[in-house]
């Protein structure tokens, strides 16, 4: 599953920043580089590379999704390139929190994608509920992973910034 491997290659990279950098330490240090390996590559890079997916391998991925039963191609095609569209838009900006350091820039970021992912969830859930759609890519580990991915986004922030006044604490080694 490609979502997970993202996942995974974002906690190896945490592991590997914080043994380089052994004086980051406690809750806030850690919470920090966990958000910024979270945002960079579990949902930049892994949102650039599910745009990609929509746009160059539509119609698998709506069969995936559930969407192929009533739908012609060209509809799922026209879809699937604006759902591609908002993803590569959040894998952009998740990627560069790598580069832009800023708390304000990471919140912004965090709610944009959570505004997405939880209407992707939204819209999975209609479809389980109004079409009894439950392929797996409509309510299986993505659905949860569109319902988890803000909450350890939003928990990660609170962790990391509670103790700044201005959002501004320090930032993660590069």
């Amino acid at each position: 599953m490609a979502i997970a491997f993202w996942v995974l290659v974002a906690l190896i990279g945490v592991a590997i920043h914080l043994w380089r950098h052994k004086e980051e330490r406690g809750t806030a240090a850690v919470s920090r580089v966990l958000l910024m390996y979270w945002l960079g590559i579990a949902i930049g890079i892994g949102s650039i590379f599910g745009a990609a997916f929509h746009v160059f391998d539509a119609k698998e991925i709506a069969e995936q999704i559930g969407f192929d039963k009533g739908w012609t191609p060209e509809g799922a095609g026209a879809f699937q390139f604006e759902n591609a569209m908002g993803d590569l838009a959040i894998g952009v900006a998740a990627l560069l929190c790598f580069w832009i350091r800023d708390p304000k820039f990471w919140l912004a970021v965090i709610i944009i994608a959570t505004i997405q992912f939880w209407g992707d969830a939204y819209g999975h859930i209609h479809q389980m509920v109004e079409y009894d759609n439950h392929e797996p890519d409509n309510t299986g580990a993505i659905l949860w992973l569109d319902i988890l991915n803000p909450v350890i986004l939003i928990a990660l922030y609170f962790l990391a910034f509670r103790h700044s006044r201005d959002g501004h604490s320090a930032s993660p080694s590069g």
